[in-house]
């Protein structure tokens, strides 16, 4: 690999840095901003020829070239320059290392042209201290051929392969070179922050789309994320804020343990508020707050974490995640021990917020390790010493550290039973329920307001509740049941119904009756004599055809092209003989 690493250059130096490594021999490019990284390797098989600065790389080949452009801090441009006619109107970029990775595609509404259909890049696993996950942004790669037209292309994903379709028609119109240009933006904060604010009468009324700037105003918007490391002390919350409409912007970073991928618990406690404003002194970008674990965290764990905004808080994010943003009203902005889910609201959209948190190591702790085998492990177990070391260690450091630890167990365990059973069943049940309870409730209200604009209110309550259950069974139950069923049913039916109807009926009514009676009959009789003869006749005929055909037939075909002109003649004369007889004969 270190083989095909050319030129390195950082992006997102203010952000969460991410080293950009280019191709050697090859025109590939590779992110890695993370332990895991990702590659992006065309499928041309043909020698490149490598040119360029420090801003500027070119590898020219002999059917396309690659370029690559360093715009700024957080992107840099990737040209694909289609010097002929392609075979297909398909680029496809091999990924390598996509399976750590998750590729959300956003969708076609969004607002900008250049978003819509471009591809969000986030850890499978974003782990607690990675940031946001996001490794990178693919935009939606904009066409261009040598006359200056333009056109949007289409990126699509499947399984490692990233693909670009260049639509087919405007490509067979192109004057070459053609440029193909998508977008890589290295930024962690997400790409979105407007939501259609009348989507339904869009839909239902073809209204005028109406986009707002996505906020949160007494909720609790929450993300899942994974610790990679024990959690038990203070944590620094990082929450990125794009507009303050409102003037008047806050929150508190907040934990919420995992439960069936739900937040549950809280497990967070001493939340600070973190100010959302934005003016002049305070421009858009990150805000921090600290909070403190509310015990231990276990590392292999999940958990829940987002922001309470008992005022506005105005975000960035991505489509793709489940993001729970339940809510709940409190003047006093208590944090809320239990997600605010139940039954009638239990709701989520998938926003992936632009937040994150840190945490640091315990500053004291005390290490045991017990070792059977060499330091040279060779996998065979000794047995002739044991290692036991205690280590107290104290640390100050502002470095962070990540520690990851696999453990594999196979056991085989075989096991034979064989039980031979006689049951015999005795139950023996008695109930006796004594129930004693005693409520006890004082309520005490006291206020006095003085006009200097000052209150004191004291408010005293005591509950009181006893309780007593005493449960006693005692049954005998031989399995031996006689029971005689007499049941009486009484059916009183009452029926109202109103039936209209507009039609027309008819019935058909078809009756067998017997009839005795006294008839006299008058009967006329007329006999006609017709005679009818039997011909017999025998006819033959027959039929003699000849048919004579003369067929001529010119072609002429004319290539006309800068290679090929011919000119043939061809004569085609056919006769045909037929002879057809036809035998007839009527009886």
């Amino acid at each position: 690999m270190n083989r095909e690493r050319g030129a390195v250059f950082r992006q997102s130096l203010t952000d969460f840095p991410c080293p950009v490594a280019l191709g050697k021999y090859v025109p590939s490019f590779g992110l890695h901003r993370f332990k895991q990284g990702l590659r992006f390797v065309p499928l041309d098989d043909e020698g490149f020829s490598l040119r360029g600065d420090k801003r500027r790389l070119l590898y020219k080949g002999r059917r396309r070239s690659h370029r690559f452009t360093i715009l700024g801090d957080t992107a840099f441009e990737y040209d694909c320059i289609l010097l002929k006619e392609p075979e297909s109107n398909v680029i496809s970029l091999r990924m390598e290392g996509a399976e750590n990775f998750d590729f959300f595609r956003q969708p076609d509404f969004v607002k900008e042209p250049f978003l819509k259909g471009s591809y969000a890049v986030y850890k499978k696993e974003t782990l607690v201290g990675e940031g946001t996950g996001k490794l990178c942004h693919i935009h939606r790669p904009e066409i261009i051929d040598a006359r200056g037209r333009r056109c949007w292309g289409d990126l699509s994903v499947a399984g490692n392969m990233l693909h670009i379709t260049i639509p087919e028609q405007w490509l067979a119109e192109a004057k070459y070179p053609v440029v193909v240009d998508p977008l890589i933006g290295t930024t962690t904060v997400g790409s979105q922050y407007l939501i259609l604010d009348n989507e339904d009468d869009v839909e239902e009324y073809g209204d005028e789309e109406i986009w707002c700037q996505l906020e949160y105003f007494f909720q609790y918007p929450v993300n899942r994320f994974l610790v990679p490391d024990t959690i038990n002390g203070l944590c620094t919350a990082y929450m990125y804020v794009n507009a303050d409409s409102n003037g008047n912007a806050s929150g508190k970073p907040v934990l919420y343990s995992d439960n069936n991928n739900k937040p549950l618990n809280r497990n967070s406690m001493n939340e600070n508020p973190a100010d959302f404003t934005v003016n002049h002194n305070m421009p858009v970008g990150w805000r921090s707050s600290t909070f403190q674990s509310n015990g231990a965290i276990n590392s292999g764990s999940y958990i829940w974490f987002g922001v309470y905004t008992y005022y506005y808080w105005e975000p960035r994010f991505d489509y793709g995640a489940k993001c729970y943003q339940n809510m709940i009203y409190d003047i006093y902005h208590n944090v809320a021990n239990k997600y605010p889910i139940n039954q009638f609201y239990d709701y989520f959209t998938d926003y992936r917020l632009s937040m994150y948190f840190t945490y640091g190591p315990p500053q004291n702790y005390v290490r045991t390790v017990t070792q059977g085998v060499s330091l040279s492990d060779t996998r065979r177990l000794t047995g002739n010493y044991k290692r036991s070391l205690s280590q107290a260690a104290g640390v100050n450091s502002l470095l962070k550290r990540f520690e990851t630890f696999y453990r594999k167990c196979v056991m085989t365990a075989n096991n034979s039973m064989n039980i031979n059973r006689l049951p015999v069943f005795y139950r023996n049940v008695r109930e006796n329920i004594n129930v004693t309870m005693g409520f006890f409730q004082s309520l005490l209200l006291s206020r006095k307001c003085i006009d200097g604009v000052k209150a004191n209110s004291q408010n005293s309550r005591k509950f009181s509740a006893i309780r007593k259950v005493q449960d006693t069974l005692n049954f005998t139950d031989n399995n031996s049941i006689s029971i005689l069923y007499l049941r009486r049913l009484p059916d009183n039916v009452q029926i109202t119904q109103a039936f209209r109807h507009w039609g027309a009926f008819i019935r058909g009514l078809r009756v067998n009756a017997d009839s005795i009676a006294e008839t006299s009959h008058k009967a006329e009789y007329h006999r006609f004599t017709s005679d009818s003869a039997l011909a017999v006749g025998t006819v033959f005929r027959g039929l003699l055809l000849f048919v004579r055909i003369v067929s001529k037939v010119f072609v002429k075909d004319y290539i006309l092209r800068r290679f090929l002109k011919a000119k043939e003649d061809f004569i085609l004369k056919s006769p045909i003989c037929r002879e057809i007889i036809l035998d007839s004969k009527i009886d």
